[in-house]
């Protein structure tokens, strides 16, 4: 499918959708594990190779997040003959085209939300929002409009403004600052 994007979902857990991802991958051909820290890059790629070759951590039972564990880049030659190159997680993705990254990944959300009420729905509070009815219909899963909120945000947020990022650091710091003398002096 030139030009187009294909998406495979799969769990490391439960093994569902395993499958599809092997019956993607070509021999000679080099596929990049790219996300955060702890999402479970290595842990896909110990499954694809049939056996814990590589180091993962377990997810840290305080806040249900993977631990970093990766610290270099490492080719892979798997028994099909893909090559795959896990990477150390990501501490900051930017986003180039927000729009068009959003409208393409999340477009069942995009369609639904010319529905809304009011052109410029946030789609978390309105009234007469349609994504927010298609969640609560159960026509959008719920974890995936939790996604798509949290993308967004980040997306924005990493779109500020230098200039933006660094008054609201400067200001976050004059209050800790504060809060840590006011301590001190108890």
């Amino acid at each position: 499918m030139k030009g187009k994007y294909k998406y495979q979902f799969f769990s490391n857990q439960t093994g569902d959708g395993l499958v599809n991802i092997q019956h993607l991958l070509q021999r000679g051909k080099t596929y990049c594990l790219l996300g955060q820290s702890g999402v479970g890059k290595t842990t896909l790629l110990n499954t694809l190779i049939g056996e814990e070759l590589y180091r993962v951590n377990e997810v840290r039972e305080k806040d249900k997040r993977g631990k970093h564990t990766t610290t270099r880049r490492e080719m892979v030659f798997l028994d099909n003959g893909a090559i795959f190159i896990d990477t150390p997680g990501l501490r900051e993705i930017g986003n180039f085209d927000l729009e068009e990254g959003l409208s393409i990944t999340f477009d069942d959300i995009e369609t639904l939300s010319q529905n809304c009420r009011f052109s410029d729905c946030t789609h978390t509070v309105e009234k007469d929002c349609a994504v927010l009815q298609a969640v609560e219909d159960g026509n959008i899963d719920k974890d995936r409009y939790q996604n798509y909120l949290k993308i967004r945000k980040e997306a924005e947020y990493l779109n500020r403004s230098y200039v933006e990022k660094r008054r609201k650091d400067k200001e976050f710091g004059k209050m800790a600052k504060n809060i840590m003398k006011n301590h001190i002096k108890r």
